[in-house]
């Protein structure tokens, strides 16, 4: 009766973090990001966790939406820069390193503030 109710309470807790996502993974981009001395000054990224992003410099406000596969996001900007550009990136610590596939786009070093 007591290896029952253990193997009840083994699946009971495993139905429970299936259900509310496993206590892990995530949005890896979710907070504020910044880089300080680019050509732009210092730029601010700002990931919702939703979806949503902004980016702020000196020279530029953008906002729109973000989508992530595997280690790769996808940036589309509202208004005239519209089209989306993807970029590698990578997490560590409090580091966060944005590299544009197409060569065209800036390339980003970002800390987490």
């Amino acid at each position: 009766m007591k290896k029952f109710l253990s193997v009840i309470c083994c699946l009971a807790i495993i139905l429970s973090l299936a259900a509310c996502g496993g206590g892990g993974g995530g949005d890896a981009l979710k907070g504020t990001w910044e880089q300080t001395g680019t050509d732009y000054g210092t730029v601010t990224w700002k990931f919702d966790g939703k979806g949503g992003f902004t980016s702020e410099s000196d020279f530029f406000d953008n906002k729109g939406t973000y989508t992530i596969d595997g280690s790769q996001v996808t940036i589309t900007r509202e208004g005239d820069f519209a089209d989306p550009v993807v970029y590698d990136f990578a997490v560590s610590g409090s580091s966060l390193t944005l590299t544009a596939t197409d060569g065209l786009a800036p390339d980003y070093d970002l800390t987490k503030k």
